[in-house]
């Protein structure tokens, strides 16, 4: 099978295990059926913006030219820091996406990729979340009317805790034993008391199942920069990653370029 096109981050559908999608040129194609097959995958050295479709020589944000990475609303310095979420108080454009994407319901929740983390995400992006970090357990512990407040739980439960993913060991499917209904239990302690209110304590554990046939014993990451072409036995998806017999790479990072894939049917 042949497919070409501008890459964007691997879509997905629940399942057991996780159906994934590429994403080219926003149109899906089932990437699972490639799994124990020899893949190619080639860069044709063009770039485009994925937001106003420029031809550029490199991405900033995942995907953005410079000037959307730097002017567009979702690009802010909130996007990685909730608790810094100031669009309420900007232009119009700024406004209008705090209407849409921040004065709405966010869950702040528990991860377990490598091991326990913490993060925020609004409300509809669950569990897609947690797939795009590779997880294979996750739980909401709390729910807050608007993206500000939940990085503010976020903040102090970090200091508790990582809110980052230790990439090679999510991939080795190397993870800590942790019971995240016993964990949800201990950070009750650790949110601020004036947000203890968006506390719940009733959520079900999640769990994930990836399709995962091997991966190699030295996780090694592919640079499309540097070789355009990554050919080999496709082992598994996990995360936004492919994994090779030989090399995994890490497709989210490569949106906006121009891409050939190629495996036997």
């Amino acid at each position: 099978m042949k497919v070409s096109g501008q890459l964007r981050k691997m879509r997905h559908e629940a399942g057991n295990p996780i159906r994934y999608f590429l994403d080219l040129d926003e149109s899906p194609v089932a990437i699972n059926p490639a799994l124990d097959r020899q893949l190619t995958l080639k860069f044709t050295g063009r770039i485009t913006c994925v937001e106003c479709g420029r031809v550029i020589k490199k991405t900033y944000d995942e995907g953005y030219c410079f000037p959307c990475a730097r002017d567009l609303p979702e690009n802010a310095m909130c996007a990685v820091r909730p608790e810094r979420c100031e669009h309420e108080k900007g232009n119009e454009r700024d406004r209008e996406f705090f209407e849409t994407y921040c004065k709405v319901d966010h869950f702040v929740y528990l991860s377990l990729t490598s091991s326990v983390k913490v993060g925020v995400t609004r409300h509809w992006n669950i569990p897609s979340r947690w797939i795009d970090q590779g997880a294979v357990n996750g739980l909401v512990i709390a729910r807050t009317p608007e993206r500000k407040l939940a990085g503010q739980i976020e903040v102090a439960l970090a200091r508790h805790m990582s809110d980052k993913t230790n990439w090679r060991r999510m991939l080795k499917g190397e993870v800590d034993a942790v019971d995240l209904e016993i964990m949800r239990g201990q950070v009750y302690d650790w949110f601020p008391e004036d947000l203890r209110s968006y506390f719940l304590d009733n959520e079900p554990v999640q769990s994930l199942t990836y399709p995962v046939l091997e991966v190699p014993e030295k996780i090694v990451s592919h640079n499309l920069d540097k070789e355009n072409t990554l050919s080999g036995r496709l082992t598994g998806i996990k995360g936004q990653y492919l994994i090779f017999d030989k090399r995994v790479i890490n497709l989210r990072k490569y949106a906006g370029y121009h891409v050939e894939f190629d495996w036997n049917e």
